[in-house]
């Protein structure tokens, strides 16, 4: 019985300890989860690098795929970025950003439309009367 304890416990301590996951919370729609980095460079996407800081997570439905190195790589999600302008969380849903050079929430783009270059300004409006 003690024998069986201590195998138990020593199974327990080989478990890879699994990171703490982040929470994600839209300030605009207020979806929310939980993902595993904030940032550039997403470790479990080694190729990639991102334009801003973004809240990324692995892709829950897709099976890791191997490189053509025979490595791990991970399919991943972008759930949002902070606004570049208020700082808010917002996720990529369409009524709740738009991406121009960096991520920006349909309440700072609404104020600052008009400083947006003229074709952007229609895809914006687009988009915005959209939702």
């Amino acid at each position: 019985m003690e024998e069986e304890n201590v195998d138990k416990a020593a199974k327990e301590r080989k478990r890879p300890e699994e990171k703490p996951r982040i929470p994600f919370t839209c300030s605009v729609c207020s979806m929310s989860e939980k993902c595993d980095y904030v940032g550039k460079n997403p470790p479990f996407a080694r190729k990639i690098q991102l334009t801003e800081d973004s809240y990324v997570m692995v892709d829950p439905f897709s099976p890791p795929v191997l490189d053509s190195r025979g490595k791990s790589a991970e399919r991943f999600l972008i759930l949002g970025a902070d606004c570049c302008d208020c700082k808010r969380v917002v996720c990529r849903g369409s009524e709740c950003s738009f991406f121009y050079t960096a991520t920006f929430c349909t309440e700072c783009v609404r104020k600052r439309l008009k400083e947006f270059p003229l074709e952007v300004q229609t895809k914006i409006r687009k988009q915005l009367q959209a939702t």
